[in-house]
């Protein structure tokens, strides 16, 4: 949701949100509802997802059931705002970022202020709810740098200013289009767009006018019909966009009004989550079926090679009777056999090689086996080729059919042919809800505290680790495991997100690690330790396994004589 879309949206919310007090919240994963009994059954959705932050009114009753919230966070809220009024929604004139201030007034005449700051900005999506001396009492995720209070002189940047009409257009993209622009990208192709008929100065103009309309239209265009969305891919950051404005980019696409900003985001992004994940399902099937097949024709490219080492074995069955039927007549010279050739009509003479210090015999026999050898070998590659040929062309064939036809339909298709051409699963438990991992729940693991006062945490097993590294650990935390063995890995909470945890504490945790390891025999053993935010998961990896990105190296004796504290 960019910036002056935000803008709209926050001023079409205010209308109806301004006095208002809240009946209800709800909070699952990232997404908030909050309930003021708007007509229409409509709720206040604010999304801190960081691949789609956005605010807007929805019709949705309830929240689909996601990653849980930190309990803290939801608590806090309810306690502050619930049963509250809405004095004030408001956007940053600069920024992604809107306040909800509340005022609640449990006895007459007493009243407090709570604000509810939402950080719509991207990879730094967050929720930041603060007290009346703007005191942060709460934040949905580990607070980063932000600034909770707006600095003086926070405002938009006048786009009323004339333009010389001679400005150029690299001037005005270096001017208004570059990093940290009000300006998105949808908003930088669409300018472009209009350059293409109309001098820079003009375009720029035409497209402030339209962004700073105050009854703006409410659109979402789409390459197919938006009830077909989910029935095709379709790229959405090209295919389906959201906009308050008339798009010239959006030449050629279906073009869908409705009657608010809200109603048009209440349909756009349920659907762009769905066309994202279609779009994700085809791009692991076709990558999925293009590692098949290059591992198929690599593999014929290595027969082709066996087969030309082999070459012919009749050659060698040939040298074979040939040593033998000249027994009484060859001539041994520098390790090879004079023989007359009875396979050549004009029965000339050719050399056979044969080793030092060997009999024609023998080599005779060594001919033999090799001829054999040869020969099993030959059809063992025939045989695998006939396999891997059988694997091969219908692996091709439903890669071009899915590529031909990318429908939510063929791509389930495909991959349940494709897996079991392959000999996987059938692909049934697709049409299933995936059972999601249990949710992490109080204290995961078992839990000690270092000799400095920091908490260690150590998995029990493969779905604790996962769960300690990728849902409990911060990005400043120290990661550890065994070098060399299987074993747990062991997370130093960092809380106040130090440079440097101190040496004696990783000493302690390595010492942890090495005992809950396979390594926890060895009298030393070997602990890398990095900090969170290198542990990173491979695609489609087994529980427990990841990557390292950069790291470093203790070592240590296995062992534990911390404080126990779970």
């Amino acid at each position: 949701m960019d910036n002056f879309y935000l803008s709209a949206i926050v001023d079409e919310i205010k209308r109806d949100v301004e006095g208002r007090s809240v009946e209800g919240i709800s909070l699952s994963g990232s997404t908030m509802l909050f309930d003021f009994r708007l007509n229409r059954r409509r709720r206040l959705l604010v999304s801190l997802d960081r691949s789609a932050p956005a605010v807007y009114l929805s019709r949705r009753d309830q929240l689909k059931s996601g990653k849980r919230a930190p309990s803290n966070f939801y608590s806090v809220l309810r306690g502050q705002v619930a049963g509250a009024t809405v004095v004030s929604i408001a956007k940053r004139p600069s920024d992604r970022v809107v306040e909800i201030e509340f005022e609640n007034r449990p006895a007459k005449d007493s009243a407090s202020r709570a604000s509810l700051i939402l950080s719509l900005t991207g990879r730094s999506a967050n929720a930041y709810l603060l007290d009346d001396q703007k005191n942060l009492l709460t934040a949905l995720f580990e607070k980063p740098e932000f600034e909770l209070t707006p600095s003086r002189g926070t405002s938009a940047p006048n786009l009323t200013d004339e333009i010389e009409p001679s400005v150029s257009l690299r001037e005005l993209l270096n001017s208004f289009f570059g990093s940290g622009s009000l300006f998105g990208p949808q908003l930088r192709t669409e300018f472009l767009a209009r350059c293409n008929t109309a001098l820079a100065a003009q375009a720029f103009r035409s497209l402030v006018d339209d962004l700073l309309r105050s009854n703006p239209p409410s659109l979402i265009y789409s390459r197919l019909p938006l009830d077909q969305i989910t029935q095709e891919v379709i790229t959405p950051k090209v295919d389906l966009l959201l906009s308050h404005l008339v798009l010239v980019q959006a030449d050629g696409l279906f073009r869908n009004e409705f009657s608010s900003l809200s109603e048009a985001a209440d349909v756009y992004y349920p659907l762009r989550a769905q066309a994202i994940e279609l779009r994700a399902d085809y791009e692991i099937l076709t990558h999925e079926l293009s590692r098949a097949i290059n591992k198929r024709a690599a593999a014929i490219k290595a027969m082709d090679s066996d087969r030309a080492r082999f070459g012919n074995p009749d050659n060698l069955k040939q040298k074979g009777n040939l040593l033998l039927a000249n027994l009484a007549n060859a001539r041994l010279s520098e390790g090879k056999a004079t023989v007359v050739d009875y396979y050549d009509p004009e029965q000339r003479e050719i050399e056979i090689e044969i080793p030092e210090g060997v009999t024609l015999e023998e080599a005779a026999t060594d001919y033999f086996t090799r001829y054999r050898k040869a020969r099993r070998a030959l059809e063992a590659i025939a045989l695998r080729e006939r396999e891997v040929l059988s694997e091969l062309d219908p692996l091709r064939e439903l890669s071009q059919e899915i590529e031909r036809d990318p429908s939510s339909q063929r791509i389930e298709s495909v991959y349940k042919r494709s897996r079991r051409l392959l000999g996987k699963p059938d692909g049934a438990a697709r049409d299933k809800p995936v059972k999601k991992q249990k949710e992490v729940s109080g204290r995961v693991g078992r839990w000690f505290r270092s000799s400095d006062g920091y908490e260690i945490a150590v998995g029990r097993n493969d779905r604790d680790n996962d769960a300690l590294t990728f849902k409990v650990a911060r990005p400043q935390d120290v990661w550890l495991h065994a070098a060399d063995y299987p074993g747990s890995h062991v997370i130093i909470r960092n809380p106040k997100r130090q440079e440097a945890v101190p040496h004696r504490t990783i000493a302690e945790a390595a010492g942890v690690a090495a005992l809950y390891s396979q390594a926890k025999s060895e009298g030393k053993a070997a602990i890398h330790y990095t900090q969170k935010k290198f542990v990173s998961k491979p695609p489609r990896a087994k529980p427990g396994l990841v990557r390292l990105s950069s790291f470093k190296s203790i070592l240590v004796e296995p062992g534990c004589k911390l404080e126990r504290i779970d």
